[in-house]
């Protein structure tokens, strides 16, 4: 049963990024809009990412991730990383490797890489507490968002 606060969850606007990881065996992305800056001083980011998710125990893992800042021309490469098979996730799209290990999508408008620092139960989800190592913007371009995306991630899938 929907609650009544959910419809106003659903019209909150978000950025669509692709937080990626160097696992064993290869590499993954996940699609994430849960992400937001909580410290300037340390530069400090959190994310959000729900319990179930391979990405989730991945990152537990390796302690590290980048944060891919999209372009919106590039939402039809998005829909790749909704596929199952993680290890196939970017055969054919061209990367390269962030300082930290982690893949960057070549056309991605810039990345940071982060380490996490803490992690705290929310229910569901797990936040990351992140900090922030090292980053490029490459273009200025307009950043992918949850107006050209396929609506607001409700957390519940």
């Amino acid at each position: 049963m929907e609650q009544s606060w959910q419809e106003v969850l659903d019209r909150f606007h978000y950025g669509i990024y692709l937080v990626t990881i160097s696992a064993d065996g290869g590499h993954n992305g996940m699609i994430a809009s849960w992400i937001t800056q909580v410290s300037h001083e340390p530069p400090l980011i959190a994310q959000a990412i729900r319990k179930n998710r391979l990405s989730h125990e991945q990152i537990l893992h390796s302690g590290k991730f980048a944060v891919n800042l999209l372009p919106k021309d590039l939402l039809g490469v998005m829909k790749r990383f909704k596929i199952a098979d993680w290890k196939k996730k970017f055969d054919g799209i061209e990367f390269d490797i962030s300082e930290n290990g982690s893949p960057v999508l070549a056309d991605a408008l810039g990345h940071i890489d982060c380490i996490v620092e803490k992690t705290i139960d929310t229910g569901d989800h797990t936040l990351f507490i992140a900090r922030i190592t090292s980053g490029r913007l490459k273009r200025k371009d307009d950043a992918l968002s949850s107006n050209e995306y396929e609506g607001v991630y409700r957390g519940d899938t």
